[in-house]
């Protein structure tokens, strides 16, 4: 594993880094904020999280969601540290049982333990900030950002990714992520902190190039569909071949799955 941190202000950013075979596969970022760690990355990257947060004041760890590249960590950061555990309602009954993760998620993250949470509020203090829970469900439904809207703070999870996302796990709703990511568009964030994308300033001009992309596609594929061309047809129009990912997912994670989502939801281009 491969650990980097870089600072910002009183924010620290920790890289963490998962390898398989010696080779660098997987990033995702967790933050440290005062006594407060936003995310703790996957399974594999627990052990090095741990050792650099030794010495450091750490009493909390705060969840966006319950995916296993960042909760992964939680465990481990019990047994050492005691902290607890915060995570959107809809995550709890998931860490207390965590489920067994299909192979190839567990060969790049490892399969998380259980856990025990409480659940978020509307709001989370982080010393002197204070940030909103806001659902934004579409990745998954448990999903929530976290928005301090004094200094424009917008801990994204994974819902900024990229500014172009072209693949979808099957589980995923991309009607339901179009209108989080205009909810968050409203409020209008300068800075976004995202778990894979880093810190992105001009925030919501990042959220709405990533919200048209979808909907340009959307609109495309809408109007392929209606002139009688086939889901497969589309996708390699718009999206080209398939790649290595959904091979390895067994089609679980695709650009199929994306092409399918935004078929369903016109309703969202006219809002």
């Amino acid at each position: 594993m491969v650990l980097k941190t870089s600072q910002v202000g009183e924010l620290t950013r920790i890289q963490l880094t998962a390898k398989l075979l010696g080779r660098p596969i997987y990033q995702v970022s967790a933050y440290l904020l005062g006594d407060t760690l936003i995310d703790s990355g996957c399974p594999r990257t627990a052990p090095e999280l741990v050792a650099w947060l030794r010495g450091r004041p750490l009493s909390r760890v705060v969840h966006t969601h319950h995916h296993e590249d960042h909760t992964g960590g939680d465990a481990a950061l019990i047994r050492a540290f005691g902290v607890q555990v915060e995570a959107p309602s809809l995550s709890i009954p998931i860490l207390k049982s965590y489920y067994r993760l299909p192979l190839y998620r567990k060969l790049v993250w490892g399969q998380p333990e259980s856990v025990s949470a409480t659940p978020l509020g509307k709001e989370v203090e982080i010393g002197e900030y204070r940030f909103q829970v806001i659902p934004t469900p579409g990745h998954c439904a448990d999903h929530v950002c976290l928005f301090q809207e004094d200094e424009g703070w917008l801990f994204t999870g994974d819902l900024y990714i990229a500014p172009r996302v072209l693949y979808l796990r099957r589980a995923e709703d991309a009607c339901e992520e179009l209108r989080s990511l205009r909810r968050l568009i409203a409020l209008r964030p300068r800075t976004l902190i995202g778990s894979h994308a880093g810190i992105i300033p001009n925030g919501a001009a990042a959220l709405e190039r990533r919200a048209r992309h979808w909907e340009n596609l959307a609109a495309k594929a809408q109007e392929l569909r209606r002139r009688g061309v086939a889901v497969g047809s589309i996708r390699r129009r718009l999206l080209g071949r398939q790649g290595f990912m959904n091979v390895v997912s067994g089609g679980s994670f695709s650009k199929t799955n994306l092409v399918r989502s935004l078929l369903g939801c016109p309703n969202v281009l006219s809002s």
